[in-house]
């Protein structure tokens, strides 16, 4: 009998993919990641909460603004620290490559894993969000008609979106670009509406209060009266800029989540070496922008409107704390009583109802559609990112090595597009608030949803740029190869500051997060405690199965991890 033969160290001598996404589309997959439903109402569902005079907003901005502008500094450091360590190693997987060769294989299997399962369950999630987004935007442009699903109706339309959008991924990168180009340009010019009716009720209040009485049945200074009566001007419930300001970092983090999205298929951007820390720079820059002047105008526009007599209080004030603060329910009857069809606060809700008040019903709608693609256009990364992630982790041999195949002809990942797929499902589940019976299952798998989602991801990032900072010094023969050239010691403190920054978002999710993780009460959240908890003890036992198992078959492990894949 012949010897048997050795194994290689990768599942194949090259992965199969192909680098065929340009500059512009690797900043439009970090925008339709980042810019979803989030951000188009943090400046009201953060202010509500911790209201404040506007004599103590600086400059006469929300929290909110100030928030975004502290976490978009962050999000341009630790965006540039992840595109500069991925160019040196270019591959699909971005982060899982670079934690795993730079700082340790278990820490980067592990960060992956977790990455992983992130991004697939948000790819259910955002799924069913976008029904969501039918609802709460259609609901405001066709007032006082209400558009509404139920809790099966949003599961089985959000499955169907996740295999519409999987099966379109197995034809390649380069029908999905275009995919994502048609997805990304249409809300991206319909935005100019958005500042245009902002705009327009800054000059002219009136357009405000007309459209929200017309949509709402109710003029905006009932909106002032029952805020102030649910207790918003009580000296106990109004906060001090420190305190709001604290509070809005962490939804502006979370509206930032995914700023780095196009390190994942590293493998598949022409000239990545050279080009990806300016690809995620660029767009962290945009996507700051946008959200800078969308949370200025929308509130400004809103403070204009049904001042109280000292000035003090107004219309935004009263929106958000309506909206978002933690009312009884007496106070919501009472809300709900003086404000026949209340709907709550939205940024591109405000430039909805200005349209409305314009007499421009049509353009209403148009706002409504620009609204719901901007959710829309998040599915595509997603399922890129971790897609990838779980490709790369195939074609360490760390993941049954079927699923790193790729298509011959179309150069696609299938089965690792088709098992994010299923991981998705878990995400449809969560966010729907399915119910078998008098369950909730959305209570039961809270840890598939943003929160849970979120820490996975921040963690994954920490790891991320630290790996950055750790590049001159563990791996300097990768950082001398590196077609982007900064010095050590520059390398390292980028890479120091990110990593500062990057824990400092990791912690403001899990101080906001104790609620089922830490400190789970009843059933539901101990089954969600136990599903967040275990996701990462599956991701320790994997590892350690597989790393026994390749060992075993001979497969030298302590090489292929200080390998960087092959092309």
């Amino acid at each position: 009998m012949g010897e048997k033969t050795k194994p290689g160290l990768f599942a194949r001598e090259a992965t199969g993919l192909v680098r065929e996404v340009g500059f512009m589309l690797g900043v439009i997959i970090i925008l339709c990641h980042v810019v979803g439903l989030g951000w188009q109402k943090r400046a009201f569902e953060f202010s509500g909460p911790r209201p404040m005079p506007a004599d103590q907003l600086p400059l006469g901005l929300p929290a909110m603004f100030w928030a975004f502008l502290v976490a978009g500094l962050v999000v341009l450091v630790t965006g540039y620290a992840a595109g500069y360590v991925t160019a040196a190693m270019p591959r699909s997987g971005g982060g899982y490559v670079t934690i795993s060769r730079v700082i340790h294989p278990f820490v980067g299997y592990n960060a992956g894993w977790l990455m992983f399962l992130a991004e697939a369950f948000s790819y259910g999630l955002i799924a069913v969000a976008v029904f969501e987004a039918i609802m709460i935007f259609f609901s405001i442009a066709l007032a006082p008609t209400v558009v509404s699903f139920d809790a099966t109706t949003l599961f089985v339309g959000g499955l169907v979106i996740t295999i519409i959008f999987t099966v379109l991924a197995l034809f390649g990168v380069r029908l999905y670009g275009w995919l994502m180009h048609t997805m990304f340009w249409i809300p991206l010019v319909i935005t100019v509406v958005f500042f245009a009716m902002w705009i327009a009720g800054i000059m002219d209040p009136t357009l405000i209060e007309k459209g929200v009485e017309d949509v709402m049945g109710a003029p905006p200074s009932t909106f002032v009266t029952q805020a102030i009566n649910s207790g918003m001007t009580d000296p106990a419930n109004v906060a001090t800029f420190s305190n709001a300001f604290s509070y809005a970092l962490g939804g502006a983090f979370w509206a930032y989540m995914g700023w780095y999205a196009t390190t994942f298929v590293a493998g598949e951007v022409k000239e990545a070496n050279k080009k990806l820390p300016m690809v995620v720079l660029v767009a962290g820059l945009i996507i700051m922008l946008v959200y800078l002047g969308a949370s200025s105008f929308s509130s400004i526009g809103a403070m204009g409107v049904a001042k109280t007599p000292d000035g003090k209080w107004s219309f935004f004030q009263s929106y958000a704390w309506l909206s978002y603060a933690d009312l009884t329910p007496a106070q919501e009857a009472a809300r709900d009583a003086a404000i026949p069809n209340f709907q709550d606060a939205w940024t591109t809700g405000i430039a909805s109802m200005t349209a409305r008040g314009m007499d421009m019903g049509w353009l209403s709608i148009i706002i409504a559609v620009a609204a719901v693609l901007w959710v829309a256009n998040d599915i595509p990364p997603f399922l890129l990112v971790a897609s990838r992630t779980f490709f790369a982790m195939s074609f360490d041999r760390m993941m049954p090595e079927k699923f790193a195949e790729v298509s011959e002809r179309w150069h696609a990942p299938t089965w690792s597009l088709i098992v994010t797929a299923i991981f998705g499902i878990v995400g449809c589940i969560a966010e729907s608030h399915l119910t078998i019976g008098d369950a909730d299952l959305h209570e039961y798998t809270a840890f598939a949803g943003v929160v849970g989602t979120d820490i996975y991801d921040a963690a994954f990032l920490t790891l991320f740029v630290l790996s950055c900072m750790l590049l001159p010094l563990e791996r300097k023969e990768i950082y001398d190869r590196a077609a982007v050239k900064h010095s050590v010691g520059t390398v390292v403190v980028i890479g120091a500051a990110a990593t500062l920054g990057a824990a400092y978002c990791l912690g403001t999710f899990i101080k906001e997060s104790t609620f089922f993780i830490f400190t789970p009460v009843g059933i539901e959240d101990l089954c969600s405690s136990f599903g967040f908890w275990g996701c990462i003890a599956v991701g320790v036992l994997l590892y350690i199965y597989y790393m026994y198992r390749n060992t075993t078959k001979g497969v030298d492990m302590r090489t292929l991890y200080v390998s960087i894949p092959p092309e």
